[in-house]
């Protein structure tokens, strides 16, 4: 199995290596409990205690394909740049870097919502140890999962700009595109949460070929739609999320049950 470099950085020098040391433990347990992670031979690579420490090692390094436990709150100063900027910055070398947060406080969650940083796990600190070991051994399986699904399968992401801003995210978690409210923009719909940015359905169909047009106002994943209702010309998702097809295209959204086993009718 490939190694992924893990990483913990937390300004409180003893939870950050407390933290390492439970990561340590976890995967070790893992190794002893599920044959499907038998094979795995990680550990904690670099534990830091500020913003430089860890930025600085994954640009001299290059890291790639990394595991990334960090404190939001990295300083008492607001001034200074936290856990939330670090996660940025981590993105723009590591694109598929598995972000986890580790907050004393969830009030910070929806400012990484809101930044986009597509976090895949939030551990609070004021957990007891045996709570947040089971969150370690849970997200970790998720991290691994996850990167060894892109590196085996080489999954791509999706590229579009906000502003001069160039952003990813992994065409898998995108669930579909439409019309914006704004004037000459789309609305993406991931599993992450939504994002608009410049662009329109017919320049999104031909950049955007993992998705499928349903209507003139959208654009589906169909790895993603878990059902079809095609007496309502509805497409169901994950998390709630209805869109609608016209009926222009109920043949082509009918063969995606066919292609698709993943959606079922209703």
């Amino acid at each position: 199995m490939t190694q992924f470099p893990i990483i913990v950085c937390d300004d409180d020098q003893d939870l950050a290596n407390q933290l390492a040391r439970n990561i340590d433990s976890s995967i070790q347990n893992l190794t002893d409990d599920n044959p499907t992670y038998a094979e795995l031979d990680e550990k904690v690579t670099l534990v830091s205690y500020d913003f430089a420490g860890i930025a600085g090692e994954v640009v001299e390094k290059d890291i790639k394909n990394g595991i990334y436990f960090l404190d939001i709150e990295l300083s008492r100063e607001s001034k200074d740049k936290n856990g939330v900027d670090l996660a940025q910055f981590i993105k723009k070398i590591d694109e598929n870097a598995q972000i986890i947060f580790v907050t004393a406080y969830d009030k910070y969650a929806p400012l990484t919502y809101r930044r986009r940083i597509g976090a895949i796990d939030y551990i609070n600190k004021s957990l007891s140890n045996e709570e947040i070991m089971q969150r370690i051994n849970e997200t970790l399986r998720n991290a691994f999962d996850n990167l060894s699904n892109r590196v085996k399968y080489g999954k791509r992401d999706f590229t579009y700009k906000i502003g001069r801003r160039k952003c990813k995210v992994a065409e898998d978690e995108v669930l579909y595109i439409e019309n914006s409210a704004a004037q000459h923009k789309v609305h993406m719909v991931t599993e992450n949460g939504e994002v608009d940015f410049k662009g329109n359905i017919s320049q999104m169909d031909q950049e955007a070929p993992f998705l499928k047009k349903v209507s003139q106002s959208y654009l589906v994943n169909p790895k993603n739609i878990k059902a079809i209702d095609p007496s309502k010309h509805l497409i169901f998702f994950d998390k709630n999320q209805v869109v609608t097809f016209s009926r222009a295209f109920k043949k082509t959204v009918e063969k995606f049950v066919e292609e698709f086993d993943n959606i079922k009718f209703i």
